[in-house]
């Protein structure tokens, strides 16, 4: 036996518990803040703010990711089955340009999802996450855009610039 083998024995378990937690314990997590609303995948998180919870269960948060969007198809298509492993259903998917907007439901909760590919430097690109309950007024509702814009209707959102028509 080799003076070195009890030390080798020793050193491997613990080689591989550290590799089994770098693959583990990296990136964000699945859902926000342990609920039952999945992050967009393959972004990260920058920004969570207003967040609502009533008895127990989140009803309200807005959320800004950025990630490396090469494709806002592919992430929505990511994004679509992490909430319908959640058990949230499919609503609407609207894609125009570079930017892929999602609406999900869920008793009476609804999330909206906004993707927008970053052309000029694509691993830059934002998104945003609205969960309010339904019929509830978002905190980036039209409402809220008109008083900034004196009254005019806008269609972005704010931190997103309208597709060029």
């Amino acid at each position: 036996m080799c003076p070195s083998a009890p030390i080798i024995a020793l050193l491997i378990p613990t080689w591989v518990a550290a590799c089994m937690c770098t693959v583990g314990c990296g990136g964000p997590p699945k859902t926000i803040l342990e609920s039952d609303v999945p992050n967009v995948v393959g972004m990260e998180p920058i920004v969570t703010r207003d967040i609502v919870r009533r008895e127990g269960e989140m009803v309200g948060v807005h959320v800004i990711y950025r990630g490396d969007v090469v494709d806002c198809q592919v992430i929505a298509r990511e994004t679509r089955a992490a909430f319908d492993d959640q058990g949230w259903w499919f609503m609407n998917e609207q894609a125009r340009g570079t930017t892929t907007v999602l609406t999900f439901g869920k008793e009476q909760r609804r999330v909206r999802i906004e993707i927008a590919e970053n052309q000029i430097d694509p691993m830059m690109s934002p998104a945003t996450l609205q969960l309010s309950l339904a019929g509830a007024a978002p905190a980036t509702s039209t409402t809220s855009l008109h008083s900034q814009t004196g009254g005019q209707p806008s269609s972005s959102v704010e931190g997103f610039a309208p597709p060029p028509k």
